[in-house]
């Protein structure tokens, strides 16, 4: 016990950083491991392939006059407008009939198969019909946006409306709740964090959609500046895209625990 006092008193001694190091190993790893790869990239590739084959120190040198084109910031702008756009719109969509389906048997039985069905089909397969449909289009891309998202954020905020505790359920009764209160003050809220990571996996499906779409469809955006800018051997620059497209991932990562932090500050999930 009084070694145990003697190491407490010493790290309050040094000061309340002593004892949260910021080179732990945990931080160490993963920038010893992408430093390794990275060498390994640059040294295959100079080693074994052609010139305009991307190496980590030509993206970085890309990086300045790649940023500097007003082509570059239209084709972010497009594209991750279009992403937020549809997300957006498939997120409220995926709420109402999300908590419908959790709350309502009758709107779970008629709509559960279907909607499971499409979330387990993967969405690119559908980007032709959408297309036949809207023609080539930025529209074609919102619409495949909007189902990424719509589909697992109604799947998750069923789940979650449906697992609400008998508890809660008694004590709205208790209290005269009403159906519309039950819906959206008590199943709604528990559900949160079940929606936020819904929102969360449509925004990565809806990312992925919207390249693809951009691509087969030739629609100007971040998908279709990486395709021809590899069609013009310009590879370095093809991956400056990509690193901004990998940036914008993980914002809206930190963003969605951010969110459920905020939302939800019980869940320890």
């Amino acid at each position: 016990m009084a070694a145990h006092g003697s190491r407490i008193n010493a790290a309050a001694a040094l000061g309340p950083g002593a004892s949260r190091r910021w080179l732990t190993p945990e931080r160490i790893a993963p920038l010893v491991a992408g430093a390794v790869l990275l060498c390994i990239w640059e040294i295959y590739v100079r080693s074994n392939l052609p010139d305009f084959v991307a190496t980590p120190s030509g993206i970085v040198m890309a990086i300045p006059s790649t940023i500097a084109s007003a082509s570059f910031w239209w084709a972010a702008l497009v594209s991750f407008g279009s992403i937020v756009e549809g997300v957006a719109i498939g997120t409220v969509a995926g709420i109402l009939v999300g908590v419908a389906m959790g709350r309502v048997p009758a709107v779970n039985w008629f709509l559960s198969t279907y909607i499971r069905a499409l979330y387990a089909l993967p969405l690119i397969a559908l980007v032709p019909l959408v297309i036949i449909w809207v023609g080539y289009q930025p529209a074609a891309r919102l619409i495949l946006v909007a189902l990424s998202a719509f589909l697992p954020v109604a799947v998750t905020t069923a789940d979650g409306t449906r697992a609400i505790p008998k508890e809660y359920l008694d004590v709205g009764r208790i209290f005269g709740a009403k159906m519309r209160h039950v819906w959206f003050g008590i199943a709604l809220p528990t559900a949160m964090p079940h929606i936020v990571a819904g929102i969360e996996l449509g925004f990565a499906r809806g990312i992925t959609n919207a390249i693809a779409v951009e691509v087969l469809a030739s629609i100007q955006g971040m998908g279709m500046s990486v395709f021809e800018k590899s069609a013009q051997l310009n590879e370095n620059a093809s991956f400056v895209y990509v690193l901004a497209l990998a940036i914008f991932a993980v914002g809206i990562r930190t963003l969605m625990i951010r969110s459920r932090h905020w939302l939800a500050p019980w869940y320890r999930g």
